[in-house]
């Protein structure tokens, strides 16, 4: 396919772009693997990114944020300034659109007969881990190198270094797009829907056309069974917090498929007649005269995941890898499609008798792993954790007395345990972590990184180093040495800032951007914010980064937030750290 990426440059004050009054200064188009830079008058520049678009006729544009950045903001200074702008196939204008999902407005540019990739959107679904979803935290979730820049920081470089760093950023679009976009293409292949729609769709709105399709051709109408009572859902324990070696991490995440699969559980075969099926407190009839819809979408996809998979014990192949992993994720997602409150085939009591096996099922494992000489450490939705030889024979015997394929997800030469959901492995080196501090957007960037150093340093058996780089932190908040960036937090705005009852962090720095800027900031915005100086609980001294100076942080907040969230850091360790930090 031929793909064009783009971003564009604007004036803009505090970091702040208002198309009423800053221009767009550049546009960075990359082709054939080549960066284009267009400058110069404002009205030149736009008509020359059209023009380009034209003659290299393209049948993606990809970028990201386009959707919420680049394009509306084109729209509004071409109407300004009284231009064309058709970027369509043959030449038409481009339309907005959007819906609400997962907490944001999620915008859709319309380019007629040409495919708009927004890699925002696909950063928003299939990547829910990352805390912004800014385009560095998907650079480096998928081993790609890529520094942004904050907009109040980029409008104070010289214009050479903004377009440098545009050309930078156009670049790492193009890699991200070369890595991510075969999956999605399986993905559309799969659901058959385009893919400039189907990255704009939850995964249970895609799982929703697949099993329509299965539905109509068994001539199956749409349903609604067991109301929307809350039924219990994963067994999660924790042995106790502390510090354990050679732990095996064994996966659950496909157990959900095969038992639907194993017990028939599809929407239209859950408590219309059929067998009782009792466990774990839980009743409910199911046919078994008949293959389900959705067990038998199960059967058929995870049937060519294990002959894709043998391919690769052959040759690695990309497109075979992402075809593989598309057909997991939309076959683990089945489980979760019954009990979705927006699916055509709802039902409730399907979903419940699946979480309610699934814990049945985890706590037969945890006695087949006991009984062979293991050690359970911990136990969530996705997997079982514990300490234990022999990994294959335990293996081998739980997947041949049950219905439920598990696999070893990794071994942890060493795993630390906070809380429930609350953990952190060390696999060939590295550390993979979950729930942490450093991995949430609620936590200053200086505290992440500290915490995330510590962790590292502990893991590795380095506890002078971790006390080291503790002091070391903390030094740099008592001498107020720190860059404003590296305090903000990241506060979603989740509706419009009067609609608040009580007064948040994001709402109150929302409405200091309307007064100041006269912009309005619409719900699902991430706004960057700092705890400054003055009276009241921190919510109330919560401002946007791009208005504060070092001089107006309450550093006194910011060295508490350090030492408790450092302190916690240290504890399972059992590391003694010195009353006196320095």
């Amino acid at each position: 396919m031929k793909a064009l990426y783009f971003k564009t440059g604007k004036e803009s004050q505090y970091g702040f772009s208002l198309p009423e009054k800053h221009r767009i200064d550049g546009i960075v188009v990359r082709m054939d693997g080549k960066n284009r830079v267009l400058q110069g008058e404002e009205r030149d520049v736009i008509e020359e990114f059209e023009k380009i678009v034209r003659d290299y006729d393209p049948e993606r544009i990809v970028g990201f944020k386009q959707d919420y950045d680049d394009f509306p903001y084109i729209l509004k200074r071409v109407e300004k300034i009284g231009i064309h702008f058709g970027i369509g196939k043959n030449g038409e204008e481009i339309k907005s659109s959007g819906k609400y999902f997962r907490g944001i407005i999620l915008k859709e540019t319309l380019i007629p007969k040409r495919e708009n990739i927004d890699l925002f959107a696909i950063a928003w679904r299939d990547f829910p881990r990352l805390p912004t979803k800014e385009i560095d935290e998907l650079a480096e979730a998928l081993g790609i190198k890529f520094k942004r820049i904050p907009d109040f920081k980029l409008e104070k470089l010289p214009k050479e270094e903004r377009i440098e760093y545009l050309e930078k950023y156009v670049e790492t679009i193009e890699k991200i797009a070369d890595e991510i976009l075969p999956f999605e293409e399986e993905i559309s292949r799969l659901s058959g829907i385009p893919i400039d729609r189907q990255i704009r769709m939850t995964i249970g709105e895609l799982v929703d056309r697949i099993v329509d399709e299965e539905m109509n051709r068994r001539k199956i109408k749409k349903m609604r069974i067991g109301g929307k009572e809350r039924y219990a859902g994963g067994y999660v324990w924790l042995k106790k917090p502390g510090v354990y070696e050679n732990v095996v991490y064994l996966d659950f995440q496909s157990m959900y498929p095969n038992i639907i699969k194993a017990w028939n559980i599809s929407p239209e075969m859950v408590d219309s007649e059929g067998e009782l099926v009792e466990v774990e407190g839980v009743k409910h009839y199911v046919r078994k005269d008949v293959d389900g819809a959705i067990p038998s979408l199960i059967d058929r996809f995870l049937r060519r995941r294990l002959e894709l998979k043998e391919k690769m014990k052959e040759k690695y192949d990309k497109k075979i890898d992402s075809e593989q992993k598309a057909l997991k994720v939309i076959v683990n997602a089945m489980y979760g499609y019954m009990g979705w409150d927006g699916a055509s085939y709802y039902n409730r009591n399907a979903a419940e008798l699946i979480a309610a096996l699934a814990r049945y099922y985890i706590k037969e494992v945890r006695k087949i792993i006991e009984e062979r000489g293991g050690e359970v450490i911990y136990i969530d939705t996705d997997g079982i954790q514990f300490i234990g030889k022999n990994v294959d024979g335990i293996i081998g015997e739980i997947n041949s007395r049950f219905p439920l394929n598990i696999e070893v997800e990794r071994i942890a030469e060493k795993a630390v345990y906070w809380s429930k959901k609350k953990y952190v492995h060390l696999v060939n080196g590295k550390i993979i972590a979950t729930g942490m501090e450093f991995v949430r957007k609620d936590y200053p960037p200086i505290v992440k990184r500290a915490q995330k150093e510590i962790v590292e340093k502990l893991m590795h058996g380095d506890e002078e180093g971790a006390r080291e780089t503790r002091k070391k932190y903390r030094r740099k908040i008592l001498e107020r040495s720190v860059d404003i960036e590296d305090l903000a937090v990241v506060e979603q705005l989740t509706k419009k800032p009067e609609e608040y009852e009580k007064a948040t962090k994001a709402s109150v720095a929302a409405k200091i951007i309307e007064e100041k800027l006269g912009i309005e900031v619409h719900r699902g915005t991430n706004i960057y914010v700092v705890i400054t100086r003055g009276s009241g609980g921190p919510t109330y001294r919560a401002k946007p980064v791009e208005f504060v100076e070092n001089e107006n942080v309450d550093w006194d907040y910011y060295l508490k937030v350090y030492d408790d969230t450092i302190k916690r850091a240290f504890e399972p360790f059992g590391v003694f750290i010195e009353k006196r930090w320095f």
